[in-house]
């Protein structure tokens, strides 16, 4: 059924959100979610174990290529936020063009990552080339859960359809190495550029059925009004854009959370393969099995996590799924002092169960809380700009994920990690559990921390919606609620006198 049908939300109507739309949108996570599992487990241990290149180099590969691509996130959101002034923005859409454009895009370039034999330069422009994709599409995606509804649970519905089906996602992405080893055995670098061809395709089905499924905010109820007349203009919008949406109290606490929440997940699973192959003394394939486990069974976890953020907010829920990593840490560590005991591989199993569910809530509650933002800041500026909220957003995760390529390049090397060979020292032993049993401590404290600060929740947002809505409808700034008000100064860190300061045209 097509979304013909209207429905009532604080003054303003909104297309129904449909099983179709929240399928579609969620497709988007077999590039946003099964892509980066497959990568953080895998890549790096490519290239250093088949390629030639030691820890450093790799590192660096995906550092320097994430970090300068994360400097053009906020100009990917600001361009899709003004598209629809183009002509091809108008027909296409100003977010769903992008999505089109990433279909022949991915399908190029995710096998090119997995070519063996080939130059460190050729693997960094690779790298750079996927990260401009991903981002491509990715800035584009997430701006829709604000696109199509203001409702909360419909918010829910569709962030929470794109986390399951990132679970599925990462599940076939953790098998389909494992499967190719069996195919072509364990040391046959071409099971990996099978690996890279099939997840390829994957990708680009997935971003057809985006594009088809989903829709975005008619253009009479598009309120950007940013100056596009010159490249000079451009960026100068752009750049106030970044400032002013980090000058919004609950984002930067949302990015605090959410860059510790990146930084942390890609860590724990591009560690995962050296832990278990390294330390535990396991074969590859084993380390495909359990990632498959682990992302099978991350669906129970993901449903509790959804509930608990709609009941209780995206702040308490990370602290409470902050303790089950925890405490799977905990037994990861207990792991090392088990090598060679009965059942190991079950026992294995079960604890990176428990490690995984926690990282699976960890991961969907920057998802759950993003689509909030612009509602907020709607109250202080007037305008809807999900472009520059979601294209700050993937700079924070994308340079995230580069700082944990980083880490674990740099932390292999302090350590003594020698490329080309699963046996390593005692020490480089020592140095992988450090990195994936302590520093999930560190960084999940921090984003802890932030989260005891924000003061979101379901009851909070529709606050805002509803003053936003008010405001929109002619009311008067002194008239407002003091409970109201102390909401609107929590969340945005403005006094409520210099909130809806509304631009002219």
């Amino acid at each position: 059924m097509e979304n013909t049908a209207m429905q009532s939300n604080g003054g303003y109507t909104e297309k129904r959100i449909s099983l179709k739309n929240i399928i579609g949108y969620a497709t988007v996570n077999f590039l946003g979610g099964g892509s980066t599992t497959l990568i953080s487990a895998w890549l790096m241990y490519f290239y250093t174990t088949m390629c030639d290149l030691d820890a450093v180099s790799a590192a660096l590969i995906f550092t320097s290529a994430r970090i300068l691509d994360a400097l053009l996130n906020p100009v990917m959101g600001f361009i899709t936020d003004n598209f629809y002034k183009t002509s091809l923005g108008k027909r296409f859409g100003r977010r769903r063009f992008f999505i089109l454009l990433g279909v022949p895009s991915i399908l190029v370039v995710f096998p090119a990552m997995w070519l063996p034999g080939m130059s460190l330069a050729y693997y960094w422009f690779i790298n750079f080339m996927y990260e401009v994709v991903f981002t491509m599409v990715i800035v584009s995606c997430i701006s829709l859960p604000a696109e199509m509804t203001k409702n909360a649970a419909d918010k829910a519905k569709l962030t929470g359809g794109k986390q399951m089906c990132g679970i599925i996602a990462s599940t076939i992405a953790s098998f389909i190495p494992g499967l190719m080893f069996k195919l072509y055995g364990q040391e046959d670098p071409f099971a990996f550029v099978m690996t890279g061809v099939i997840y390829g395709v994957m990708m680009a089905l997935s971003l057809i059925l985006v594009w088809a499924w989903t829709y975005e905010r008619d253009l009479s109820e598009i309120h950007v009004y940013s100056d596009t007349s010159s490249l000079g203009k451009i960026m100068g919008s752009i750049l106030s854009n970044v400032k002013t949406a980090l000058k919004l109290r609950a984002y930067r606490l949302h990015c605090t959370m959410l860059a510790m929440g990146c930084i942390y997940k890609n860590l724990a699973t591009g560690v995962f393969t050296y832990f278990v192959v390294s330390v535990l003394y396991c074969q590859p394939a084993d380390a495909s099995w359990v990632l498959g486990i682990t992302q099978m069974t991350s669906f129970g976890a993901l449903l509790i996590c959804i509930f608990l953020c709609v009941r209780f907010g995206g702040p308490f829920t990370f602290r409470l799924f902050a303790t089950v990593v925890f405490i799977g840490c905990a037994g990861l560590y207990m792991l090392t002092t088990m090598t060679g005991a009965n059942s190991f591989f079950l026992i294995l199993a079960l604890v990176s169960v428990v490690a995984f569910a926690g990282r699976a809530g960890i991961d969907y509650i920057p998802v759950f809380q993003l689509p909030f933002m612009a509602d907020i800041d709607e109250i202080v500026h007037g305008e809807r700009r999900e472009g520059i909220f979601c294209g700050c957003n993937t700079l924070f995760s994308r340079a995230a994920t580069g700082i944990e390529s980083l880490a674990i390049g740099v932390g292999l090397a302090a350590f003594g990690y020698t490329k080309g060979t699963t046996e390593q020292t005692e020490f480089a032993q020592f140095g992988i559990m450090l990195i994936a049993c302590l520093c999930p401590l560190f960084l999940l404290g921090i984003g802890w921390l932030a989260s005891l600060r924000l003061k979101l929740n379901s009851q909070t947002h529709k606050t805002v919606c509803m003053e936003v809505a008010r405001l929109r409808a002619g009311g008067k700034k002194e008239d407002v609620d003091p409970e109201v008000r102390k909401v609107v100064e929590d969340l945005t860190g403005y006094s409520y006198d210099k909130c809806w300061k509304i631009k002219e045209n």
